[in-house]
């Protein structure tokens, strides 16, 4: 009986040591899924194994094999190499997307729910204006009149996503700013904006973080359905969106085309919800007591 006592005590102190986020189920699997992705973003932007954008035409529609791991396209470009690529587009845009909103959400937000006032009020319409519109739908519009470009993208998404995030600070802010250490800072002369940036703010970050990652996902499934609408980043360059609208029409004969474009995009979504979960699960106070970590 000692020695099982022991042994549990020993396993729990094991446990405690790991990582927060390989101490669950659904931190482990979605921290491996989203190292995936960003792993293969990085190899997009230091190796790849052809050029993604060169033709080939004797190598047109060539299955699947050891020379190219997902086979050719109807240029004989390689799909592994375009794949590779098109992580490093879609990663690079949904990370510039998020930190855009966030920037723009949380500046507003901390202003407007801080000093509250007439300005507050119409900052809150427009918030309310906007997020009528479906983001995507909002991020439409702006493409085009911008133009299909990766810049372009960004600031449509970033413009779209930035009313949930300036929601979210705003009611942060406001239940955060009738505090005792707020009051404090106050009573001994300290300025409106320095409380708001050094006590303020910092306490908007939990929701932040877990807002970020869901928006992360949302931003690079957005991105992939701009470019499949034509509307996101320009062909040749490669991105999951692209790649699958080109697949459309030879799906029968070479379904590789399609199958790996969407299996990166199902990948990284599924990791980013499964560890947003654990992030959540971590941070949020209201779900720790449903937390099973030993």
């Amino acid at each position: 009986m000692t020695i099982q006592v022991e042994t549990r005590r020993a396993d729990r102190q094991a446990r405690r040591r790991r990582p927060w986020f390989l101490r669950q189920v659904n931190g482990t699997v979605g921290t491996a899924l989203l190292a995936v992705v960003l792993l293969g973003a990085l190899m997009g932007y230091v190796w790849l194994p052809y050029d993604p954008v060169e033709p080939n035409f004797l190598k047109r529609f060539e299955a699947p094999s050891l020379v190219h791991l997902m086979g050719t396209d109807q240029w004989g470009r390689d799909v592994f190499s375009r794949i590779l690529a098109g992580a490093r587009a879609s990663v690079t845009v949904a990370f510039a997307t998020v930190l855009l909103a966030v920037i723009i959400g949380t500046v507003i937000g901390g202003l407007s729910g801080y000093f509250g006032g007439w300005a507050d009020r119409l900052v809150m319409l427009l918030t309310d204006a906007l997020l009528a519109f479906p983001g995507l739908l909002l991020a439409l519009a702006v493409m085009a009149v911008a133009g299909p470009s990766q810049l372009g993208v960004i600031v449509a998404l970033g413009l779209s996503y930035a009313p949930s995030v300036l929601r979210l600070v705003r009611g942060t802010v406001l239940s955060v700013r009738e505090r005792e250490f707020v009051e404090a800072s106050r009573a001994v002369g300290d300025p409106a904006l320095y409380t708001l940036f050094r006590h303020v703010l910092p306490n908007c970050t939990a929701p932040l973080i877990v807002m970020g990652t869901a928006l992360f996902g949302s931003a690079l499934l957005a991105e992939s359905a701009l470019s499949f609408l034509g509307l996101g980043i320009p062909p040749p360059a490669p991105t999951w969106g692209n790649m699958l609208a080109e697949s459309r029409g030879d799906f029968v004969t070479a379904p590789w085309l399609a199958i790996f474009p969407g299996l990166a995009i199902s990948i990284a979504l599924l990791g980013i919800n499964i560890f947003g979960d654990a992030l959540r699960d971590r941070l949020d106070p209201r779900m720790r007591g449903l937390d099973v970590r030993p």
